[in-house]
């Protein structure tokens, strides 16, 4: 276990290194090593050594077992996938995540296109040899990031929200800003992203922020978690961006230590539950007002801003459909992920022509948020998702917000507690519920464990409608 906690560090530092600091013509180099160490982690995985390690565990607490329980289940999964199969597929993976990035840049589709064919396709058999329960093919895909979810169940959480969110952003009656645009260095972004992040309960000495394209937190180790943001002049998505990240990076500090001696990763399985803590961060609490009554001096002395507090946070709560998924606010928000949602869901279940994604997106943010797409950069390939072969882990986004919805009904006096800058104490309250148990529990039990009550989109909803006066 020790070898493959090392490993696993190393590859994500590799990673990280790929994607955030390595020089373009070291990129081939770098990929090969990667995927030697992607090989050896997977083979240590998939060994029957490792499964008898993990079967002859003894004493557990009732949440290592559980964690036991998971890492047998991907033993089982796993070991059916031939190495060379494996080999290759990180190999397409890593290179694909590179051409993305040059052709977002360059607004070149047809270089990314074909990539994109053969990461769908291998993606598929990947997944056909992981399919030991004989179940459709993308619901067995989105339970590896959301365990326990099924299309039967997404399609009706979404279809529930799509309707009811559709006529409140039409009815929309707020005010429309104009973008609001600063000039930033990096060390200045830097700074701020460090105090927001120390105000909200992250440990800066146990983290690290850097600058990518894409904002995303990744683990190293229980003492290093890394957080990306990109460099920006929008101050409002600087904010919101640095502060989801952080809800990341918090959940990542309080997981118990001691699961790391049966797995390297104790939250695969449930990226649901963690993207609720990074939305229940930027939305419920990023987006009150009260948040940042105790901060805004700081906040507006260190961007630079010539804005009022409520010009601030209005700008913050602006419904307005917009091209960017991560520039979206809360509400359209949801309409981006249903969208890629219903996408992925049709091409593996053979629905849709594959040459045709790009066609299909725009028509679909037209039908659904009545925007023209210029361009296929800030179109299908905006996001780094599919370039990495995550087909799947788009739906666990919304339904984190789902999870939100539920989970801010229990937290009382919230306003209270932030206008008094007591965000540490929700903080506290997440870790000793939430966080500490890692992917002991998945994201059901944990809802049900909080609430008393089955998983419902109903609280997102009244929350929307109480929010934008629809109720």
């Amino acid at each position: 276990m020790k070898e493959l906690y090392e490993l696993s560090y190393t590859l994500n530092l590799l990673n990280w290194e790929l994607k955030v600091s390595c020089p373009k013509c070291a990129y081939d180099d770098l990929i090969e090593l990667i995927t030697s160490y992607e090989e050896k982690l997977f083979a240590l995985k998939s060994s029957e050594e490792y499964a008898e390690f993990l079967r002859n565990a003894k004493n557990l607490t009732d949440e290592e077992q559980r964690i036991v329980n998971n890492e047998l289940r991907n033993y089982e999964r796993n070991k059916r996938v031939p190495k060379e199969f494996y080999s290759k597929y990180c190999k397409l993976k890593n290179k694909t995540n590179v051409i993305w990035r040059e052709a977002k840049e360059s607004n070149n589709y047809d270089l990314y296109k074909p990539y994109l064919k053969e990461i769908i396709e291998m993606t598929k058999k990947y997944y056909e040899f992981k399919n030991i329960e004989n179940i459709p093919l993308y619901d067995l895909m989105i339970s590896e990031y959301e365990s326990g979810i099924n299309t039967k169940l997404v399609d009706q959480l979404f279809n529930e929200l799509k309707n009811e969110i559709i006529p409140i952003i039409k009815n929309y009656k707020g005010k429309i800003y104009q973008p609001y645009k600063k000039s930033y260095t990096d060390n200045e972004l830097l700074e701020c992203s460090k105090y927001l992040l120390n105000y909200i309960g992250f440990d800066n000495n146990r983290g690290v922020v850097g600058i990518y394209p894409h904002g995303f937190t990744e683990k190293m180790g229980n003492d290093d978690i890394r957080i990306t943001f990109s460099q920006t002049n929008n101050p409002i998505d600087f904010c919101s961006t640095v502060i989801h990240e952080g809800g990341h990076g918090i959940f990542e500090q309080h997981i118990n230590k001691e699961y790391s001696k049966y797995s390297t990763d104790t939250m695969y399985h449930l990226f649901g539950l963690h993207e609720s803590q990074s939305r229940f961060y930027e939305n419920m609490l990023g987006r009150n007002k009260n948040f940042w009554i105790p901060i805004y001096d700081d906040i507006k002395k260190m961007l630079k801003l010539d804005i009022d507090i409520d010009e601030f946070v209005d700008r913050l709560n602006t419904v307005k459909p917009s091209l960017i998924r991560t520039e979206s606010d809360e509400l359209t928000y949801c309409l981006h992920i249903i969208i890629r949602y219903e996408i992925e869901r049709d091409i593996f279940n053979g629905n849709i022509d594959v040459d045709n994604l790009n066609t299909l997106w725009n028509q679909k943010y037209k039908e659904y948020l009545g925007i023209d797409v210029p361009n296929d950069s800030v179109g299908i390939m905006q996001d780094v998702h599919w370039s990495e072969g995550e087909f799947g882990y788009f739906p666990s986004y919304l339904l984190g917000s789902i999870y939100d919805g539920m989970i801010l009904e229990e937290i009382k006096n919230v306003n209270d507690i932030l206008k008094e800058g007591k965000i540490k104490d929700i903080t506290k309250y997440l870790n000793e519920n939430i966080h500490v148990y890692g992917g002991a529990y998945n994201s059901f039990e944990v809802i049900k464990r909080l609430t008393g009550k089955e998983l419902s989109a109903k609280p997102l909803i009244n929350y929307f409608k109480k929010k934008y006066d629809i109720m």
